[in-house]
């Protein structure tokens, strides 16, 4: 048994004042009561786990490891990092590749998670971001046109098939030829399907809708944005307020008002916070010659091409997300953790479990402080992660950086 005790303890009811207990890998009970003033608390806040769903990577580390260092250690490297972040579990996304390459990492990502727990952030199952893209929203000028194939239900099976049962969410422009048997298949294995990548009119959107697209990849990039005569991808998901919409909120991606105005029109309840974040998130400023060209990570956490304003990702993470939301937004953080937790779990029906922090869950939380540093990261009632410990980052990458 362990109690925990602040001020702010943050449940799907809103903010308690008082003690979290814990019991093995579950919660026991909350206990609203008033904290005295000779009471330690263990955290300015306490917060349920951050769930992230579309991450590629950080400290160097990749989810597409076979493009980096090669080995599925890098997955079990990369969950530490994680929890050092305050994620407790995540789908690690597999980007753009060949179709073996990304069959490849799927069924060692699959492998792992059968037969293994990971030492920090555990791993929900796999996002294939890929590879049904529309070219005119590609993204950053990365993507390879001849790895770009038209969806088909024979493609999506070979996926399902390589993911072993543990690919969960798929990525496609579902204006392209073939996207309607595509969805199906994935449908009928329970795979969950975003509109991504795409150059969608509002009647292709409304379709895709009707045919089982559930979400929006990364809102607000890389889609047909809203003009008066097609509102265009955005506009639909405006409209289908039952839609999820993934977003980014490192006000990067995305400015701070375009942000207000989706929380205005959909409500908290229907926005999952994602990071997207790179392999290069949590590293310092500078130069590094990755592939297929250098990128420079700039002090603010963008991500450019070298040598132009292309912006091509962010080192920042979902936990800076809840601090752009509360501190700069003034978002209630009972509603901002609906975003970072709570709604990943409801749309990959995981809540009965995870999301948020109520006695009978598991105990996946993190405590924080009020500049929303990771003070400690519980995943099933064990500290993965205490303020303090050291976190290795991947050695290979410093090798990459020339400025």
């Amino acid at each position: 048994m362990r109690k925990l005790t602040s001020r702010q303890i943050v449940t799907e009811q809103g903010i308690v004042e008082g003690s979290l207990i814990l019991d093995g890998d579950r919660i026991s009970s909350i206990d609203p009561q008033p904290v005295k003033e000779t009471e330690e608390e263990e955290a300015w806040a306490i917060l349920p786990g951050i769930i992230d769903i579309h991450t590629h990577g950080g400290g160097g580390y990749l989810t597409n490891y076979l493009a980096n260092s090669g080995s599925i250690d890098e997955i079990r490297k990369l969950s530490k990092f994680y929890a050092s972040r305050g994620i407790t579990s995540f789908l690690a996304t597999v980007s753009l590749w060949s179709e073996e390459k990304m069959c490849e990492i799927m069924s060692g990502i699959a492998e792992l998670v059968r037969n293994e727990k990971m030492p920090g952030a555990q791993i929900l199952g796999i996002n294939l971001e890929a590879p049904c893209f529309n070219l005119n929203k590609s993204g950053a000028g990365f993507m390879t046109p001849q790895w770009m194939p038209n969806p088909s239900r024979e493609l999506a099976e070979r996926f399902i098939q390589a993911g072993r049962g543990f690919l969960k969410y798929v990525t496609l422009a579902p204006e392209l030829p073939g996207a309607q048997a595509a969805i199906e298949a994935y449908q009928k294995a329970g795979v969950q399907v975003a509109a991504g990548h795409t150059d969608a009119s509002s009647e292709e959107m409304k379709r895709a809708v009707e045919w089982g697209v559930r979400s929006v990849s990364h809102a607000g990039n890389a889609m047909s944005m809203i003009h008066q005569r097609n509102i265009g991808v955005l506009g639909q998901l405006m409209l289908q307020r039952e839609m999820i919409a993934e977003l980014i909120c490192d006000f990067i991606h995305l400015s701070p008002e375009f942000i207000q105005l989706m929380i205005q029109v959909k409500g908290c309840d229907h926005l999952c916070m994602i990071a997207d974040a790179s392999e290069l998130a949590g590293l310092e400023e500078g130069v590094y010659n990755t592939q297929p060209r250098p990128v420079r990570l700039k002090p603010d956490g963008r991500v450019v091409v070298e040598g132009s304003d292309v912006l091509c990702g962010s080192s920042l993470f979902v936990i800076d997300g809840l601090r752009n939301l509360t501190q700069t937004l003034h978002l209630p953080l009972s509603e901002a953790v609906k975003m970072s937790s709570l709604n990943a779990a409801r749309h990959f029906h995981l809540d009965h479990a995870l999301g948020s922090l109520k006695a009978g869950k598991q105990a996946d939380l993190i405590l924080i402080d009020e500049n929303f540093q990771v003070l400690e990261t519980i995943v099933e009632g064990r500290t993965v992660y205490r303020q303090g410990d050291e976190i290795e980052c991947n050695p290979a990458i410093t090798k990459l950086k020339i400025g």
